[in-house]
């Protein structure tokens, strides 16, 4: 028995210290590294440093949304006035073209020559005019001598006047009365005559300056119809087309109901609260507000809608004629909503879903019902108060039920206050 004491003694310690190892394999190894591990422990779970915004109230409005097409307020298209041959085409296809720059000429010999003919007529026939008014003035001046004689012959006394000479002096004065209508009627003939050339000089000057054609609005040139060497003819080919790109007109059409909705806000609060906003083809938003340019007197029957155009200045050249945009609408909206920055919303099987911080520093996670959304920013339907904080930024560290590190941020700062 004394013999078997100290083995037994000794089995036990054997059973404590193997039980010591299986504890210590059984423990996490930042526990079993002791005191060297605690830094590594205290960092790894630390609070995640995130940047956070107060759900506020706002006006949050949608804007109404209308498809667009691109008008162009002025489109000309060239036609030769005069016929003749293409002598010179002066513009570049596709080019920017100003008014009155010139864009054909048309061989203008034959209308030259007509001016230069009908110019010779005109000088002619005011010559012959000057002509007739000098001679009329003779006439007049023996007339005036013959009624003068004819006057003292009357006056004298018949026995110092013989009767001859009184009946010759009457066929004089007969004679030149004559003369005076015939020189006046000359007279007129030669104005008529003078009025007749000018009208004909002119009509020749202005054919002459239909040789050269050149563009009656700005704006852009498109392909060249007729080339040098081809003939034209008054209305017969369309030679080119010069179409207004700056400014342009963006019509659209809106419901009856949106219209009323309209004039309401314009009469309330003035045409100037009525934003519009173009979104280009690409996405883009276009840089510019219009200005009202026209709204239709009546509504279509067919689909309940009122045409409205709007005038923009398109230096840009973004807005193509022809071409169609995103038209849209916004106006002030006096009903306020909780809104909520969009960057702060998150999604996964279950839905949307924000992280709201508590007074002590606690992220917890919520899910919203949210609504339509505006410059950033999404209406909450339920889910969230205002005033709540939310994070923002650094939504990747945080973790439910798990502290958080709040740190500045200018622009939080900014949007909660804006909020």
């Amino acid at each position: 028995m004394r013999v078997l004491k100290p083995i037994v003694i000794g089995v036990v310690l054997l059973a404590l210290v193997a039980v010591g190892w299986i504890v210590r394999g059984l423990m996490p190894a930042e526990q079993a590294a002791g005191s060297k591990s605690g830094p590594a422990m205290a960092g790894r779970g630390a609070a995640p440093q995130v940047v956070t915004a107060t759900v506020g109230e706002a006006s949050l409005k949608p804007p109404s949304k209308y498809v667009g097409h691109v008008e162009a307020i002025q489109d000309a298209e060239l036609y030769a006035q005069v016929s003749g041959t293409i002598k010179k085409v002066h513009f570049k296809e596709g080019a920017m073209v100003k008014q009155d720059d010139l864009l054909y000429t048309i061989d203008p010999d034959r209308y030259r020559a007509k001016v230069e003919l009908y110019e010779a007529t005109l000088s002619q026939t005011k010559a012959s005019l000057a002509a007739a008014k000098a001679n009329l003035e003779s006439v007049e001046a023996q007339l005036t001598y013959a009624e003068q004689y004819l006057k003292r012959l009357s006056n004298a006394g018949k026995r110092s006047v013989v009767q001859a000479d009184v009946d010759k002096a009457k066929s004089a004065v007969r004679q030149y009365k004559a003369a005076q209508q015939e020189a006046k009627a000359k007279i007129e003939q030669l104005k008529a005559q003078v009025k007749q050339s000018e009208a004909d000089l002119k009509v020749a000057r202005i054919d002459l300056d239909y040789t050269q054609v050149r563009s009656p609005i700005t704006g852009r040139i498109g392909k060249a119809e007729v080339t040098a060497g081809d003939y034209v003819s008054p209305g017969a080919v369309m030679m080119a087309r010069v179409v207004q790109v700056d400014p342009v007109r963006v019509r659209f059409a809106i419901s009856d109901r949106d219209y009323l909705d309209l004039l309401k806000i314009s009469k309330r609060e003035g045409i100037e609260a009525i934003k519009a906003r173009l979104v280009l083809p690409n996405g883009d938003s276009f840089r510019g507000e219009g200005a009202l340019d026209f709204v239709g007197n009546r509504m279509n029957l067919n689909t309940g809608t009122i045409v409205i155009r709007l005038r923009y200045d398109n230096s840009s050249g973004e807005l193509v004629p022809n071409s169609y945009v995103k038209v849209l609408m916004e106006t002030p909206d006096t009903a306020r909503s909780v809104v909520l920055a969009q960057e702060a919303v998150m999604t996964d099987q279950k839905g949307e879903y924000v992280y709201v911080v508590s007074a002590k520093g606690v992220a917890q996670k919520r899910y919203v019902k949210l609504g339509d959304s505006a410059d950033g920013k999404r209406i909450v339907i339920s889910g969230l108060k205002a005033g709540e904080t939310v994070v923002v930024q650094g939504l990747q560290k945080v973790r439910p039920g798990q502290p958080v590190k709040v740190a500045d941020s200018p622009t939080a700062s900014k949007e909660g206050r804006r909020s």
